[in-house]
């Protein structure tokens, strides 16, 4: 699966050891069953290893389930939870009774939203409901693609994370009215001394700044992250084709002036045009997914769906940096699929669900929607991949 070999390092005569391609190969694959709050029905959930024993959840949609067994409306654009770990580091897998997803057991998220979007809404975003519903149908859909992503881990626990989030104006039928539109800058913050380091009270996001990215240029991380040796790498789709990429210091999220750009091979201080054709990176099979870096394949990863579908597939690519050459992407694994319009969407990586960053395996998800005994309903499944 990983390849080492020896070059010959031009300027001195001396041979260096680089890693080479990796090829992940599937050694088994199993459903466990889906991440869940009982009490909450939730869209497209992403994880992040946040403090002591325990994973940081964050979710699109979400509707409190009332007591028919029907979700409720309105829904909350984006919602927050936790799930923990067993002291030695298992996950707590509660078992379940036979149901109509074949799914053995769940894992139990906890959390009050109190019915508030985790990432609030502006004024000019029609705010005065929870999901960005405007008067006239249309509707602001701050959707999270990603987890946090976190910069810092203070001594005394505190952590300081950031997202990003398109400002997608869309039609009930999903129909952007922006093509190009801006994104917000948000920032997440935990402090365990106010809180308590065990407390079931969610971190607070608060908007940093609304236009951080404006109309018309390319939303940096947006697509996804990596925050690896004190620097953030950050993608977005490029509208020539693949991703565009972006760093910055883990201190210098918030300064613009410190971001430099992949443009042409090299990285530059000049932000790239829009329409830029040198900055395309071909770093995913083209849908959402999940990047991180992993220590057992000493390798920059990427897991998740094809782009423009909705089909029960993953796939994955790796790289031996965050700007390439990604390997052309790989099918590892077809799902269960959904018997509703959307099927199975939004896959996602944990690997924060390990039990430590050198083991062999990744856990993975994706949202699955069904309609059974008339209810429209969202699940989370669970599975474990072991690597060859």
């Amino acid at each position: 699966m990983v390849a080492r070999s020896l070059l010959a390092a031009a300027a001195t005569g001396s041979a260096v050891l680089v890693n080479a391609a990796v090829y992940p190969k599937v050694k088994s694959s199993t459903l466990f069953g889906p991440v869940t709050d009982p009490s909450l029905v939730r869209d497209s959930c992403g994880s992040t290893a946040w403090n002591t024993n325990r994973l940081l959840w964050v979710c699109r949609d979400t509707q409190d389930m009332g007591t028919d067994g029907l979700p409720e409306f309105p829904a909350f654009s984006s919602s927050a939870s936790y799930t923990n770990f067993n002291k030695d580091g298992s996950i707590p897998w509660q078992p379940i009774a036979e149901n109509d997803f074949g799914y053995t057991s769940e894992l139990i998220m906890y959390g009050k939203n109190h019915n508030k979007a985790f990432y609030p809404l502006t004024y000019d975003e029609c705010n005065d409901n929870q999901s960005g519903q405007c008067g006239d149908t249309s509707r602001y859909a701050l959707w999270p693609n990603n987890p946090p992503m976190i910069t810092d881990i203070n001594a005394d626990g505190s952590i300081l994370a950031y997202t990003w989030i398109p400002k997608t104006h869309i039609l009930p039928n999903l129909a952007s009215l922006d093509s190009n539109p801006a994104a917000s800058l948000y920032r997440v913050f935990w402090q365990p001394e106010a809180e308590g380091p065990k407390s079931s009270k969610l971190p607070q996001a608060e908007l940093v700044n609304e236009t951080f990215w404006g109309d018309d240029v390319l939303l940096y991380g947006t697509s996804g992250n990596i925050v690896r040796n004190g620097t953030c790498y950050l993608y977005t789709e490029a509208r020539s084709g693949g991703l565009a990429l972006a760093k910055v210091p883990v201190g210098g999220v918030e300064d613009r002036s410190q971001y430099n750009f992949w443009v042409n091979g090299a990285w530059t201080t000049e932000m790239p045009n829009i329409n830029d054709t040198s900055i395309g990176i071909a770093a995913t099979a083209g849908g959402q997914g999940t990047f991180y870096y992993s220590d057992t394949w000493e390798s920059y990863v990427w897991i998740g769906q094809q782009g423009g579908t909705v089909d029960p597939d993953f796939y994955i690519t790796t790289a031996p940096n965050p700007m390439g050459p990604w390997i052309a992407p790989q099918h590892f694994l077809h799902v269960q699929t959904g018997n509703f319009t959307l099927g199975a969407y939004s896959m996602q990586a944990h690997p924060g669900l390990r039990a430590n960053p050198w083991t062999n395996d990744i856990y993975i998800s994706y949202t699955r929607n069904d309609v059974i005994d008339n209810k429209n309903l969202y699940t989370q499944p669970l599975y474990h991949i072991e690597w060859e």
